[in-house]
């Protein structure tokens, strides 16, 4: 009896030990942030006007090639969108182009962006969310 009545306690002891761990583990991971992207290692590197012109040629091709992978992108500053220093839109292209690529910047890097201004070349790294009516990257970061 004395015997059944320690491994019980033991068997306890131990799912007691496995809860608290998973429960950690379960929590570090929900609350875990993303990468920051300027210590990512970027899986290609394009121009804004070409990789505009290849989703338009052949969006699968594209897709296979850059959706959910980090990319430098370089390309002229259209537009600068500032909704009260909490988000911010970089669109790179040209203004009259219907199709552009617009970045928008990680929450942690948008005083990086703050020092440039419309017609500036600039390039980020960003992830492809693939092309809506223009080209989606999100999380971008300033490349220096």
């Amino acid at each position: 009896m004395i015997i059944m009545k320690l491994k019980g306690k033991h068997v306890w002891l131990a799912l007691l030990i496995v809860i608290t761990i998973a429960g950690i583990y379960a929590y570090r991971e929900y609350n875990r942030k993303p990468a920051d992207l300027s210590n990512v290692a970027s899986q290609s590197s394009t121009t804004a006007d070409s990789l505009v012109m290849l989703f338009e040629k052949d969006e699968l091709k594209a897709n296979a090639l850059y959706l959910g992978k980090a990319i430098d992108v370089t390309g002229v500053i259209a537009e600068i969108t500032n909704q009260k220093d909490t988000i911010i839109n970089v669109t790179l292209g040209k203004k009259d182009d219907m199709h552009r690529v617009s970045c928008l910047m990680d929450v942690q890097h948008i005083n990086d962006v703050k020092t440039y201004k419309e017609s500036d070349m600039i390039k980020l790294r960003g992830i492809c969310n693939g092309y809506l009516m223009d080209v989606e990257l999100n999380r971008c970061v300033v490349i220096k």
